[in-house]
């Protein structure tokens, strides 16, 4: 059973870096069932190792309480991590597989308690150490399926360490006992909290079905409000937010680039092939222009052949004219469009912050009034807010 299981979690389709870190939170966030199930196994272990006079029973409580105290601690700690800034995928891996070593150790030592507790017990203790070693092997069963649902093979190894001794220790009794009501009882133990195991491990297998699709549902609308529809690039809402983000970070010696770019003869385009050839056509442009801009940059489409590109930390200006300059060789290459040869130019204005202005709305607005003037003297080139109209344009205007 938890091998069929682990082969449907390893083929299942990997889940995007947004909904996996969503779902290690939802495990390794809350401190209360961690500490709960501390309490319980102090409190059984002790008992046991008070009564039996045992010093097994009673290093593997106290095992089991020092790894309930640091998981407890590395909880608090990544509540301390995540109330500052969310956490990337991979750092979301490194707390899963700390809170994955403290949760299969506490597992174990709670299993090998019942199994020793249960190894030992005879009368008088014939029912009370059975009571106590299955109530915690059920309480923790039912602590790690609520708790760790969402990360069901988390959940199955969990439930494996702490069941599986516990239902040997129940096996083992059964074989020595005597009396047929006795076996009996201890034969129905074990089935209990065996097939309380399996049927909170399929539970667990569908909530984290229907979390996962929640979650990724969740991301996809919130993705669809802050990205562009046809191009994937981040839409009007997310370019504020990032050039809010990419402002606030400059330094004293550093700009911020914002480039307004225009396709060259892209209508020209749409009126001779059809929309469909021109909505792949922005798709390819969009393609080459992400390969010119950093993770700190952001590029955006503001609907047509209009696009924006933040470029942050720029020291010169030349920084900024070397990238416009690159982003008009690469995008007037020659396109191959459902066996077409289709070739574009692109036009660009360039403002700088804080010298042009402060706001996106300002920045824009002087950029886009240099792409114009670079449209009106040729198109293909790129123009600063800050530099003067050509004679020609001056004429014209």
């Amino acid at each position: 059973m938890w091998r069929r299981l682990g082969q449907t979690s390893r083929n299942s389709a990997p889940l995007p870096d947004a909904a996996y870190v969503e779902l290690v939170d939802m495990v390794a966030r809350p401190v209360m069932p961690v500490a709960f199930m501390g309490v319980a196994l102090a409190s059984v272990g002790l008992l046991l190792a008070a009564r039996k006079q045992d010093l097994a029973l009673l290093a593997l409580t106290l095992a089991g309480i020092a790894v309930d105290i640091a998981s407890i601690f590395l909880v608090l700690t990544y509540q301390r991590r995540t109330a500052s800034a969310t956490i990337l995928a991979d750092e979301a891996r490194v707390w899963e597989r700390r809170y994955a070593f403290g949760l299969f150790s506490f597992a174990a030592l709670l299993g090998a308690i019942n199994a020793r507790g249960l190894m030992m017990a005879h009368p008088p203790d014939s029912s009370l150490v059975p009571m106590l070693t299955s109530g915690l092997a059920f309480v923790f069963a039912g602590g790690v399926v609520s708790n760790v649902a969402f990360r069901p093979r988390l959940c199955a190894i969990g439930l494996a360490l702490s069941a599986t001794p516990t239902v040997v220790g129940f096996i083992d009794r059964a074989a020595q006992a005597t009396d047929i009501h006795v076996v009996l009882g201890f034969v129905l133990q074990a089935l209990l909290l065996s097939t309380f195991a399996v049927v909170g491990l399929l539970w667990a297998s569908v909530t984290h079905a229907g979390t996962r699709r929640q979650i990724i549902a969740k991301l996809d609308f919130a993705k669809m409000a802050r990205h562009d529809d046809l191009t994937g690039l981040a839409n009007r809402v997310q370019l504020r937010e990032r050039f809010d983000e990419a402002l606030a970070a400059i330094g004293d010696d550093e700009s911020l680039a914002v480039h307004c770019l225009d396709l060259d003869r892209f209508k020209a385009v749409n009126d001779a092939y059809g929309h469909s050839i021109g909505d792949l056509l922005l798709c390819a442009a969009t393609t080459r222009l992400l390969t010119m801009v950093r993770r700190e940059d952001t590029a955006a489409r503001l609907g047509g052949d209009e696009f924006v590109v933040v470029q942050a930390g720029v020291r010169h200006p030349d920084e900024a004219l070397l990238l416009a300059r690159r982003i008009i060789r690469v995008l007037a290459a020659p396109y191959e469009i459902e066996g077409r040869t289709i070739q574009i130019g692109v036009s660009i204005g360039v403002a700088l912050a804080p010298r042009d202005g402060e706001t996106l709305e300002q920045l824009t607005a002087r950029a886009d009034a240099a792409l114009y003037r670079t449209k009106r003297s040729g198109r293909g080139g790129v123009v600063f807010a800050d530099e003067p109209p050509s004679p020609s344009a001056a004429n014209d205007s």
